[in-house]
């Protein structure tokens, strides 16, 4: 009897939580009085403060982006400003702010309102309801559930900073829960297209929440300046990795880490988005902690970064191509269209793969010392292969120990370009290891790894240990091996399969499993002597 009541309860919460609703036509605001000021006068005033001390930054392109906290202007403002201030000079049309529900998770789905606007001390925010009704027509990614909208201020608390930049625009309000694989892809696909230059992306989060209060204390045992430097290194690479967007290393650093990123899901969704869309730079605003002030870290400690993403205009035209380029379109171009299957990559001279090792190990001596290095790229003998694009690894040993690696598992770069990415990926995003530093160099040996692409396993008994590479994927696990560890580990065929399960966070047997999807690939590798 108890359960049965139990369960008319439970039906009853979730009819009145998701079943269609007549919401008001005006959202109210909640958080004015709480989290900013209530008066319009007082509240415009503070964000012209904020803004005003806020520097402006010069970027490559146009916004398309913003990566902004959500906390009490009182905490959080002044690293919103530094996203904020980035938007002087650039108008939208829309605003599409990613945000999430505080009070309940676990729909696995992302609500918003088909309300006529939402309500700031400011004014009111008109709602684009034509892409709301589109968003709504899709009902297996997008609900429309009122209540965990009613005191939600991961989205409000953008609203006033965004009318007193971009001013005149549209907005939709998205509280995208955790979705599955299938649900992220498909809202992906959905929100891609909205991505013009008409409308600017909001994606709502703060960083780790650190102490007891926040049932997160990895650290603990250390105090003051040793805990403060491990916060900071913790939401330091999460900030590197959002602004590098990458969209699956950021989900990989949630699950190594646990760290409490309230806004991980718009994220995620944010950076996949961005990933479609393709050619997006990021770039670190500003950071701090709630407790870089007080010095008391171990009780109750939020993080504050702002990212921004941007875009070269639509309007530029593209750089007319010298002909060494265009000897290699018409070199390259032909191969492509002579099959379906994608082309390996070309076999390097030993010449190219000393150009390589040596623009590797130039760029890593000088990024150690500054890591906005640009190098001087015409020193360098850069043939019509090494600007061909290929997926690419770079791996940093010292005294014969891993010291980094990261690489490319997609074509996405030139050669010569993907070896820069990845030697300062290496040397300072691996998040297994702390920043290369300058007295290490001499003692680092660097290695490169060429990859084909991958193809799809069906026989075990293909896999030549020394010869492949592996690649696996499990739902949202995937790791990957280059084809020299199974020799450095002194490993058999089988020892590899488990490996490379272990890698991706996998019980050793998963390979075996239905749902386990096994790549191979080949690679030419090279190394500094």
């Amino acid at each position: 009897m108890r359960n049965t009541l139990y369960i008319y309860l439970a039906s009853l919460l979730m009819n009145a939580l998701f079943l269609s609703i007549r919401a008001e036509d005006i959202h109210p605001c909640s958080g004015a009085g709480f989290w900013f000021p209530a008066g319009k006068q007082e509240l415009s005033a503070a964000i012209d403060g904020y803004l005003n001390e806020a520097k402006k930054k010069e970027t490559a392109g146009s916004p398309i982006a913003l990566i902004s906290p959500h906390a009490g202007y009182k905490n959080a403002a002044p690293v919103m400003a530094a996203a904020y201030r980035q938007l002087e000079g650039h108008s939208y049309k829309r605003v599409i702010i990613l945000a999430f529900s505080h009070s309940l998770s676990g729909f696995g789905k992302i609500s918003l309102l088909p309300v006529e606007g939402y309500e700031t001390p400011l004014g009111t925010v008109p709602i684009d309801k034509k892409m709301a009704e589109e968003l709504l027509s899709h009902s297996d990614v997008f609900i429309s559930a009122p209540a965990i909208h009613m005191r939600e201020h991961s989205d409000e608390n953008q609203i006033p900073f965004l009318q007193k930049t971009v001013k005149d625009f549209k907005m939709v309000s998205l509280l995208v829960d955790s979705l599955n694989k299938e649900t992220m892809n498909k809202a992906v696909d959905i929100l891609y297209p909205y991505m013009d230059k008409d409308t600017l992306f909001v994606a709502s989060t703060d960083l780790t929440h650190y102490g007891f209060a926040y049932d997160y204390s990895p650290f603990e045992g250390l105090k003051g300046k040793e805990l403060a430097a491990k916060i900071h290194k913790l939401d330091k690479d999460a900030l590197e990795i959002m602004a590098s967007a990458d969209a699956d290393g950021f989900r990989e650093y949630i699950n190594r880490t646990g760290a409490t990123i309230c806004g991980r899901n718009p994220v995620e969704l944010l950076l996949r988005i961005l990933k479609k869309q393709g050619g997006a730079k990021g770039e670190i605003l500003q950071y701090y902690t709630s407790a870089d002030k007080s010095g008391d870290y171990a009780h109750l400690t939020v993080g504050y970064g702002a990212v921004i993403f941007t875009a070269p205009a639509q309007s530029e035209e593209p750089k007319p191509k010298n002909e060494e380029e265009k000897k290699m379109d018409t070199e390259v171009k032909p191969k492509i269209e002579k099959t379906d299957e994608e082309p390996d990559p070309p076999i390097l001279t030993e010449t190219e793969q000393q150009t390589l090792l040596r623009l590797s190990r130039d760029y890593l001596h000088e990024i150690v010392k500054d890591r906005k290095f640009k190098p001087d790229i015409s020193k360098y003998d850069l043939t019509p292969s090494l600007k061909q694009k290929s997926r690419l690894f770079v791996t940093l040993t010292k005294d014969g120990e891993l010291r980094g690696c990261i690489g490319h598992v997609e074509a996405i770069a030139p050669i010569y370009e993907a070896v820069m990415d990845n030697t300062y990926s290496a040397a300072f995003r691996d998040p297994r290891f702390p920043p290369v530093e300058a007295a290490e160099v001499p003692r680092i040996r660097i290695e490169i790894s060429i990859n084909t692409p991958q193809r799809r396993l069906k026989d075990i008994n293909d896999i030549i240990v020394g010869k492949h590479g592996l690649i696996i994927e499990k739902g949202w696990n995937r790791g990957l091996l280059l084809p020299q560890v199974p020799v450095e580990q002194g490993w058999n065929r089988e020892q590899f399969l488990e490996g490379i399960c272990r890698k991706a966070g996998l019980p050793r047997g998963a390979w075996k499993e239905k749902d386990t999807i096994l790549y191979y690939y080949s690679s030419q590798v090279f190394h500094e002597k």
